[in-house]
């Protein structure tokens, strides 16, 4: 469903959404330096982290997994967010995709909404609290349905009108339970966590948790991203565009799992680094 500002040359691109493969995304909205702190709601609250699915029955043709990030007040109060979108675009640039709403307890209800190739997307966002296991889930909608995007050079693809999305309170995220990720430390580190299969294949993406705890609907707070066909990653070396790790910095670096074959998740997994 999503974009990146880490696209490849538009020469490296084919006239569909680039196979599974060949895949490598992310989001970027602007300059982790200022804007809005994220905060009206006067509680600063803490992050939750998770995913966003496709609804792979809507849209066969290319559902994808995306990562989530939202701050959001401990009990009553407005928060916000960042859902990175999962496509390469048909032209270069960058797009913007954020999550606004408001926590009743219980409950969340918002809106999304972002720009895929300067089409306009965005709809519904609503879901509940899971207090036994400190986690959020729920479902979004697209105002407009299911969207194709098409470019030049025979480029398209399709926003789908719905998807799922989950969210968790904890500081590392394993599912399934043995999908952990290690690193061997540093401001050079290398990421690795177990096979999840022969046809899967792998997107991590690299955020300053610093930047989000500053504002957390800054996109640039996203520094790196990747495509692993192996189970492991070496930062900075195998993230194009990647801007470095600092000493004294902290890191939360995300793993998605997704089968070649049909774009399911098989595993998502979350790490915080601080070299």
């Amino acid at each position: 469903m999503f974009v990146s500002p880490f696209r490849p040359h538009p020469s490296a691109r084919r006239g569909a959404r680039l196979p599974a493969l060949a895949l490598a995304a992310a989001l970027s909205l602007a300059g982790c330096g200022g804007g809005s702190d994220g905060d009206a709601s006067g509680d600063a609250g803490r992050l939750y982290v998770g995913y966003y699915l496709e609804d792979a029955a809507n849209n066969p043709e290319d559902p994808m997994p995306g990562t989530l990030v939202l701050r959001l007040p401990e009990q009553s109060g407005e928060f916000e967010g960042l859902m990175p979108f999962s496509y390469i675009g048909c032209t270069a640039g960058t797009d913007v995709g954020a999550v606004r709403g408001t926590r009743d307890v219980s409950t969340l209800d918002g809106q999304w909404s972002g720009t895929v190739d300067g089409v306009a997307v965005g709809g519904s966002y609503a879901g509940a609290y899971e207090p036994t296991v400190d986690q959020f889930s729920g479902h979004y909608t697209n105002d407009n349905g299911k969207v194709p995007i098409a470019g030049a050079g025979g480029c398209h693809y399709d926003v789908a009108a719905h998807g799922i999305w989950r969210l968790f309170g904890s500081e590392t995220v394993s599912e399934p339970a043995g999908f952990v990720v290690g690193s061997t430390g540093g401001v050079s580190p290398t990421w690795s966590w177990p096979r999840q299969g022969l046809t899967a294949y792998y997107l991590v993406r690299v955020l300053d948790e610093d930047c989000l705890r500053r504002s957390v609907t800054e996109g640039s707070c996203l520094i790196g991203e990747t495509q692993a066909l192996l189970p492991q990653a070496r930062y900075p070396a195998d993230f194009p565009e990647a801007r470095p790790l600092r000493a004294g910095g902290h890191y939360l670096v995300a793993v998605h799992a997704v089968d070649a074959r049909n774009s399911a998740q098989l595993g998502f997994a979350t790490r915080h680094d601080a070299p």
